[in-house]
């Protein structure tokens, strides 16, 4: 069978590992982090797939996750990889302009949003006469609009496929994937011109996977890795799928800006990053480095100053006569 590694892989990983807790995400009502186990992972994979056929998404379809990173982003890539449907991720802070672009350039008609920001800039763009024809939020803290009768929370669009209606078909789309299908179209930031669309086909993550198996040889199932870089990146897309195909548990870090903190609490054994995170944390080293010097050659002429008034005052004392009453 030639199915693609990726098509089925969370519920080859749930068989093998069930209970064992696969991704982390913080809840940032009760300032916890939330465990999602390798069965509730694959079972919400599996409402995916079935929800997306629901809809009428068909083989080889582009549907766009215009999110911050959250464990539904994962959920959507991987329902989508079992029906052989392509995943285009959008930068978070994508301006409208951008979006629209993106969602005209690949004939996008099903988008999923994160948080407000993301949903605001979608409709604006789903009022407009374009491809885009259906808005699924993640949050379901966003508001929507008053005239917005099509968009859906992501728990509705998962209650389409709860009683896996659509599982026979979702098995025989699995069975047809092949390598030469289409994974996804990561489109550059924009920053030079109109974003540009790479096109990753399953077979550059199935070689990427051995490959790195071959060079990380030290790394195990057991290790805890954080996911920093936003899934739009493909760095941290293909570094987060080959995380999972090891059965790494992954904690993802909503805010970037949370990052410090973020550590702290998970202390992870693994993460990647870009050149520029780097520099910017050594630049920040550097500065507090120079600013505990500064700070420790101050206490250092306080305890010196310190020192010498209360010599001067041990010897004012001693000038003084001493006086006896009895």
């Amino acid at each position: 069978m030639n199915k693609t590694l990726l098509s089925d892989l969370i519920y080859n990983q749930s068989e093998k590992y069930g209970e064992r807790v696969a991704l982390r995400f913080r809840d940032y009502s009760t300032e916890s982090w939330i465990p999602v186990t390798w069965n509730s992972f694959s079972d919400f994979v599996r409402k995916a797939a079935n929800s997306l056929i629901h809809l009428g998404v068909k083989e080889q379809e582009n549907i766009g996750v215009f999110s911050q990173n959250k464990p539904e982003c994962l959920y959507v890539d991987f329902g989508a990889f079992s029906d052989r449907i392509v995943t285009i991720p959008l930068y978070a802070t994508s301006s409208e302009t951008q979006v629209e672009y993106i969602i005209e350039d690949s004939s996008i008609e099903y988008i999923f949003v994160g948080e407000q920001f993301q949903y605001d800039v979608a409709y604006e763009v789903l009022k407009k006469d374009n491809a885009l024809k259906h808005i699924i939020i993640f949050d379901s803290e966003v508001s929507k609009k008053s005239d917005d009768l099509s968009s859906i929370y992501f728990d509705e669009f998962v209650s389409y496929g709860s009683d896996f209606k659509y599982d026979e078909e979702v098995e025989r789309r699995i069975a047809q994937s092949t390598k030469d299908d289409l994974a996804n179209i990561l489109y550059t930031s924009g920053t030079t011109g109109e974003p540009k669309g790479v096109m990753l086909h399953h077979s550059c993550y199935e070689a990427a996977v051995p490959a790195h198996i071959e060079r990380l040889k030290d790394m195990t199932g057991d290790e805890v890795v954080m996911n920093f870089l936003p899934f739009t990146h493909v760095f941290e897309k293909a570094w987060t799928y080959y995380c999972l195909c090891r059965g790494c548990e992954m904690c993802i870090n909503l805010k970037p800006s949370d990052i410090q903190r973020t550590i702290k609490e998970i202390r992870p054994n693994l993460m990647c990053s870009v050149p520029r995170f780097w520099e910017k944390y050594i630049q920040v080293f550097k500065r507090r480095l120079i600013l505990l010097k500064v700070s420790l050659k101050l206490s250092c002429l306080t305890q010196l100053r310190l020192e010498r008034n209360i010599t001067l005052i041990i010897r004012e004392q001693e000038r003084k006569p001493l006086y006896f009453f009895q």
